[in-house]
């Protein structure tokens, strides 16, 4: 359950009304030294989904990322994941952004693979 923000002094009331969710990749040995396939385990939380800024379109563009959208989750339900589920889609989260308002902006691009 995400935890209760304060949105005092915040002029942009965020709304954490959207699910997704977040991607944790495992991977082991056998008895015989080989690695197993990795498996994937999906984590729901809510989230609210924005588009991405021309600015952060541009600036992502250059270090070769393809920009889809912007995420924003509560920090506490985010751990270092690397790829998220949002409707039927895959993405890769590319750059995190931890705001001052107890949100986490992940901005993603399409997973390739």
């Amino acid at each position: 359950m995400p935890s209760i923000k304060s949105s005092l002094g915040n002029n942009e009331h965020i709304s954490l009304d959207d699910v997704c969710f977040l991607i944790t990749k495992t991977s082991n040995e056998d008895e015989l030294g080989q690695r197993v396939p990795e498996t994937e385990k999906e984590r729901q939380i809510f989230c609210s989904k924005t588009s991405v800024s021309r600015a952060e379109f541009l600036a992502a563009g250059q270090l070769d990322h393809k920009p889809q959208l912007t995420i924003i989750v509560d920090s506490d339900e985010y751990d270092g994941e690397i790829h998220l589920r949002y409707g039927t889609k895959k993405y890769s989260i590319y750059r995190v952004f931890v705001r001052s308002d107890g949100f986490t902006e992940l901005y993603c691009e399409v997973h390739a693979g």
